[in-house]
């Protein structure tokens, strides 16, 4: 008996358990591969949506300039592709030229090399 019960202790692996970590392998691989395309998805999807609110925001600023117009304001609207904001300008309707600008030139840039940064800083990719 202890002979039987030492061939069975010696036995090599059935081929069985091979197939089984080959298929949890391929299983694995499909996972992460399904994991790769909906994070492409969800970026384009983003991408998308950034670039539809952009086209909503000009929109809007269009249309509030146009409000303006009539009531010979001397306050235009602006949206700023770099930093991705709305900007405030007075204008001296005389001679057409800006007094100030809100947020100001300076905390425009300031804020476009903030987001520059982080983006280093925080890379996705890395």
């Amino acid at each position: 008996m202890e002979i039987f019960n030492a061939m069975r202790t010696q036995q090599p692996p059935s081929s069985t358990q091979g197939v089984g970590n080959t298929h949890q392998s391929v299983s694995q691989t499909h996972k992460t591969s399904m994991q790769t395309t909906k994070e492409q998805v969800n970026e384009t999807e983003q991408k998308a949506d950034t670039e539809k609110l952009k086209k909503q925001l000009q929109e809007i600023t269009d249309k509030l300039n146009k409000e303006m117009n009539p009531l010979k304001t001397s306050i235009r609207f602006g949206f700023d592709d770099s930093v991705e904001e709305l900007y405030i300008s007075v204008i001296d309707t005389s001679s057409n030229q800006e007094i100030r600008k809100i947020p100001s030139e300076e905390a425009m840039r300031l804020a476009a090399k903030m987001r520059e940064l982080v983006g280093m800083i925080f890379d996705k990719k890395g």
